[in-house]
């Protein structure tokens, strides 16, 4: 059964919350992971793609978009995840519909008001149909 984590930012901006979801990127591919990010619309992955490329002074994480490229990274808004099963960081508003054949999803929370009702929403969904659910709260952390 898919594993569903929620990590929970003290921040409120996008582009924070890209950011974070960068290093989760980086973790999960230094363990030889396949990476799905799922966004809302073009728009979306276009700044999702630059805080990829940008994470890290000394390096940068591939990746490419999920219609394009083959990479173990990739970034996708569309109704379908590809040959990826392994992990998805979602950051759309809603859940992607194939999420459960990931063996791990990634909730990533701001604490901008919409971000906070949308995964509110998608808690209250997956606790509701017995999904294991882990929180990491980061807001004491600053």
């Amino acid at each position: 059964m898919t594993q569903v984590d929620f990590h929970i930012l003290p921040v409120l901006q996008a582009t924070d919350r890209y950011a974070y979801a960068a290093r989760l990127v980086a973790k999960a591919t230094g363990r030889q992971h396949r990476v799905l990010l799922a966004v809302n619309d073009e728009t979306e992955a276009q700044n999702l793609s630059n805080a990829l490329w940008g994470a890290s002074p000394e390096s940068f994480l591939a990746h490419g978009r999920l219609d394009q490229e083959a990479e173990a990274v990739q970034i996708g808004w569309h109704d379908h995840p590809g040959d990826h099963h392994d992990i998805l960081i979602n950051l759309a508003a809603d859940i992607p519909e194939y999420f459960s054949r990931f063996h791990r999803v990634f909730e990533v929370v701001s604490q901008d008001p919409d971000i906070l009702a949308q995964t509110r929403d998608h808690y209250r969904f997956y606790q509701d149909r017995g999904y294991p659910l882990s929180r990491h709260d980061l807001r004491d952390r600053v």
